[in-house]
């Protein structure tokens, strides 16, 4: 589990602050702790009071989590005055934290300033020189840099200026151009620029907040700086596109779109939820070669599919695909979850054809979609994290179209000839298992007239592995043949050790 720590004051009304933060967090699959820096009496109205706690209890609030828990990622938000800043920046560099992100709140919505002109230097001087990442809106970037921004070449001589000041990369957000809002970045080197549509809602409380602290999310989990900028905007982008009203005033932005209200139909909540599933402690395939063996359908009618997946995973199979069309909805959740447990209690994994929803229920190791079925990212959208997602293709177009979209793995075929299912595609053969490995990052498995005799050239060919069917349960002996396959795979490890 990954961490993030935010600094800020908290918001009575829940929609900002340390309450938006840890409900990112939450929604992103980190671990949220928090260093409370204020509290005020706020709503949807408006701040009506505020008061700063002692520098003192921030300290004793830093040490308490830097101390125990830890944390991958830091986010400061509303930091209340100067003394509270030079406590802050003395613990973190104790502690020496990495990835710092800092929204410098300093101007209120009403255009009201936060922090006293001290507090405004301290955090020039002080706390820039230590952050990964700043993201003012255009108020604060002027308040920093010290000038008003009027003109639109205004935003990158700031953001320039800002960089000057030491953080690593500097993100305005919020920028009006037209119909759009656009988030310009600059790190020393190139722009960047992030464009969306405007989302026309009243309810943008705690907006900036929340793609701060979004940011530290993503990059807590491993994401690269401008990869850990999209995302965020992505994040917030669905919360806008669902934000509610709680009060008379402006109300939150949904930090929980993709589950309420889940419209998947939306492409903002579908990518919001996909980017939020995707790498998130997911499962690995292998080793390799891998065998995956397919269970259902006519090759399986009258047989014990719990017992074929027991005898497959004590052979060698350490991928079973459960792929049956016919029986009922409840049957299928009951024989997935019995598979699963002989999967894992063997060291193998399950995977579903087409029937996410089968794999959702008992919480299968993932999914299997063809070119016709749900998208992959459907597909991850409705699985959640940790899980596998793979996909059928015949050419390499498929194949790099399944990979832009999230496919983990790629199950490639008919590569020969097969009576297995019905194919639409012609039988590539080894050159297209050839092409299709070299220009893909994940593994191939091939598929269609697969058999021990001529696995070993479509491993020399590229591919991490092979799925079969008849060729091992259209087998007298199905467990000789796995051994058969086994061997082979032994063969060409050690051939290609030699090589």
């Amino acid at each position: 589990m990954k961490k993030v720590l935010t600094i800020a004051g908290s918001d009575s009304g829940g929609g900002a602050g340390i309450q938006a933060d840890l409900k990112t967090c939450t929604a992103l699959g980190v671990y949220g702790s928090s260093v409370i820096t204020s509290i005020t009496a706020q709503n949807t109205l408006g701040v009506q009071d505020a008061v700063g706690l002692s520098p003192e209890l921030v300290r004793k609030q830093l040490d308490s989590v830097l101390g125990d828990i830890s944390a991958d990622a830091v986010k400061t938000g509303m930091l209340h005055n100067p003394e509270i800043i030079k406590v802050i920046v003395e613990r973190l560099k104790s502690y020496r934290v990495s990835n710092l992100v800092v929204d410098p709140v300093m101007v209120a919505t009403s255009g009201d300033r936060l922090l006293s002109p001290e507090g405004e230097k301290a955090v020039r001087e002080l706390l820039l020189p230590l952050a990964s990442v700043i993201t003012p809106n255009q108020e604060e970037a002027s308040a920093l840099w010290g000038r008003p921004i009027e003109k639109p070449d205004d935003v990158y001589t700031a953001a320039q200026a800002l960089k000057n000041m030491g953080p690593e990369v500097v993100i305005i957000t919020g920028v009006r151009r037209g119909d759009e809002s656009v988030d310009i970045g600059w790190d020393g080197v190139e722009f960047h620029e992030v464009r969306g549509a405007l989302v026309d809602t009243p309810n943008t409380h705690g907006t900036g907040c929340t793609f701060s602290s979004a940011l530290a999310a993503f990059l807590a989990r491993g994401a690269s700086s401008w990869e850990a900028v999209n995302l965020a905007r992505s994040f917030v982008t669905a919360g806008l596109c669902s934000a509610y009203a709680v009060g008379s005033g402006s109300g939150p932005l949904n930090h929980v779109s993709y589950f309420y209200p889940g419209n998947l139909q939306e492409p903002a909540i579908l990518q919001a939820r996909v980017n939020a599933f995707q790498n998130w402690g997911k499962l690995e395939l292998g080793p390799f070669p891998l065998l995956n063996l397919i269970i259902g359908g006519p090759p399986c009618q009258g047989k014990d599919y719990v017992e074929l997946t027991k005898r497959a995973v004590q052979a060698g199979v350490r991928l079973i695909q459960l792929r049956e069309k016919d029986a009922e909805t409840r049957e299928l959740v009951e024989l997935a979850a019995r598979m699963l447990q002989v999967c894992h209690d063997n060291g193998a994994l399950l995977v579903v054809n087409d029937r996410v929803d089968i794999a959702a229920a008992v919480g299968a190791d993932g999914v299997h979609v063809g070119q016709s079925d749900l998208s992959p990212r459907a597909a991850r959208a409705l699985m959640g994290p940790g899980k596998i997602v793979g996909v059928s293709a015949s050419n390499l177009a498929e194949a790099q179209e399944a990979v832009a979209v999230g496919a983990d793995y790629i199950g490639l075929g008919p590569v020969y000839p097969t009576d297995s299912k019905d194919c639409e595609a012609a039988p590539g053969g080894l050159s297209t298992v050839r092409e299709v490995a070299k220009n893909i990052p994940i593994p191939v498995l091939a598929i269609g007239g697969v058999t021990p005799d001529n696995t070993r050239p479509i491993l020399q060919a590229g591919a991490s592995g092979v799925a079969v069917i008849s060729a091992i349960l259209g087998a007298a002996e199905p467990w000789l043949v796995v051994e058969e396959f086994m061997q082979v795979f032994k063969q060409s490890s050690e051939l290609k050790g030699v090589n």
